[in-house]
């Protein structure tokens, strides 16, 4: 009787009348939130408001279709559960919390243990200004502001091809622009503010194309993550310089954030700036000395102690066995190299790198047959590994199939149009069938797309015009 009596209107004009509902505005001013059918009418009550006036049924049927939000957001959240564990687990307990928060106020509502529900408003005002409109969440909306976190989060993980990639602009504005252009017939400024925006979002994807990449490799499957890796640079030339400025960008934000470190590592590598990639790996295991990505990285240095410390702390981790075996191939220990591709490739079977790098050493040890038997294992897994058929080219010169090279080397050169060294290969294999034309036509090739080495190509086209 007691709560009763407390749910009924306490205004003075139409004291004793039974309360309706609630006002569910996350801003309203009204001392008194509850609202029976004259307060409704009042003009002097919840002025701004009125439309947020909402009765029992309502506030019942609104906390099932909230509930079910709920649920639909944690099923999203699940379903990216393998790529960010950590974030998985904060978010998923505060949803879990939301919840049976709201679970509680239901069974409330249906026990009429109105003071509870009244207790609670302020957790049902966030949810209501969630559901009613996400774009206008205040910072002090906690729940609402929690529900948008992991909704972008969502968002992040489940970025697929072009669109979910790219964060940070407004593409569909843009195209909007553009076509307000082109209706305007301004041809001009509608191709120019296209070719950037493409331009944007080329660069953006390639960069999450790349961290993919990385992705796939320390999950052990690194043939999968070199061919994501390729199609980041075909998507985007300047990959590497980019990827240096994204990361001087967030390292001014955060200095400490480790995996920004390393992918800083992988442009100045690029540069060829070894030793201050090496350094960038120092200062990481300085904090972290068993990270497995910044030991292994050290690889330049022939650094082969610190990727068997990465090896003790993961033994499956591939990407450390085949670093191993190239640092191995270095030092020309080519028997021990075969043996470290061979347990790369005993963890991923898809490691067309792996294939190509024990093919190397096999060739190393003039065990040609069976190095060409690798890089067509290589070729298999990716049929657009451009390395892979210049190295079988190599040996197939070595066992004096110089056609067959010839046909290697097209497909290289097809499939990187700029791959200097299928040129230079081609070349020296036509140089050897007398077809002096074709191989003076590939030495310049291989001067077009590497300067650098202009004066012994040269040579080479003069040797071959000093033999007519």
């Amino acid at each position: 009787m007691k709560q009763q009596k407390l749910f009924i209107c306490q205004h003075i004009e139409h004291e004793a009348d039974d309360i309706q509902g609630f006002c569910l505005n996350f801003e309203c001013q009204d001392s008194k939130p509850q609202f029976c059918l004259q307060c409704c009418v009042d003009p002097m009550k919840h002025i701004n408001c009125k439309k947020d006036l909402k009765g029992f049924a309502y506030i019942s049927s609104f906390i099932m279709k909230f509930n079910q939000n709920i649920i639909d957001l944690k099923t999203q959240l699940d379903k990216s559960f393998a790529q960010v564990k950590k974030k998985y687990e904060e978010f998923s307990k505060q949803l879990e919390k939301m919840k049976l928060n709201f679970f509680e106020i239901s069974q409330c509502l249906s026990q009429q243990d109105y003071q509870q529900m009244k207790d609670n408003l302020q957790v049902i005002k966030e949810g209501y200004q969630y559901f009613k409109n996400q774009e206008e969440i205040m910072k002090q909306n906690q729940i609402g502001t929690q529900l948008i976190n992991i909704k972008k989060m969502i968002e992040a993980w489940n970025f697929d091809t072009e669109q979910q990639q790219i964060q940070g602009i407004n593409d569909q504005c843009t195209l909007q622009q553009g076509l307000q252009l082109l209706n305007q017939h301004k041809w001009q400024q509608a191709y120019e503010l296209l070719q950037k925006n493409i331009k944007y979002l080329e660069k953006k994807l390639s960069l999450a194309t790349l961290f993919q990449s990385i992705s796939l490799i320390e999950m052990n499957e690194i043939g999968k993550g070199i061919i994501t890796r390729d199609q980041a640079k075909k998507i985007n030339c300047n990959l590497y310089k980019d990827l240096l400025d994204f990361s001087n960008l967030e390292l001014n934000k955060n200095s400490q954030n480790t995996f920004i470190i390393i992918a800083k590592s992988y442009a100045l590598n690029d540069d060829k700036k070894f030793q201050q990639a090496i350094e960038l790996c120092e200062q990481i295991l300085k904090g972290q000395p068993q990270n497995l990505h910044a030991l292994y990285r050290k690889q330049y240095e022939q650094a082969i102690s610190c990727i068997d410390l990465a090896l003790k702390n993961n033994p499956n981790y591939s990407i450390g066995y085949s670093i191993k075996g190239i640092c191995l191939r270095s030092l020309k220990k080519y028997e021990d190299a075969i043996i470290c591709y061979d347990k790369a490739i005993q963890i991923d079977p898809n490691d067309a790198f792996s294939y190509n790098n024990k093919g190397d050493s096999l060739a190393n040890l003039k065990k040609y047959e069976d190095a060409i038997i690798c890089y067509d294992k290589a070729i298999q897994i990716n049929p657009n590994y451009a390395f892979a058929y210049n190295n079988k080219g190599i040996c197939l010169r070595s066992l004096k199939k110089y056609e067959d090279t010839i046909i290697c080397y097209d497909k290289a050169i097809q499939i990187d149009p700029n791959y200097v060294n299928a040129y230079i290969n081609k070349g020296d294999s036509l140089t050897i069938l007398k077809k002096n034309k074709l191989a003076i036509e590939n030495y310049e090739m291989a001067i077009k797309y590497c300067s650098t080495d202009e004066k012994e190509f040269l040579n080479r086209i003069q040797q071959i015009k000093n033999s007519q």
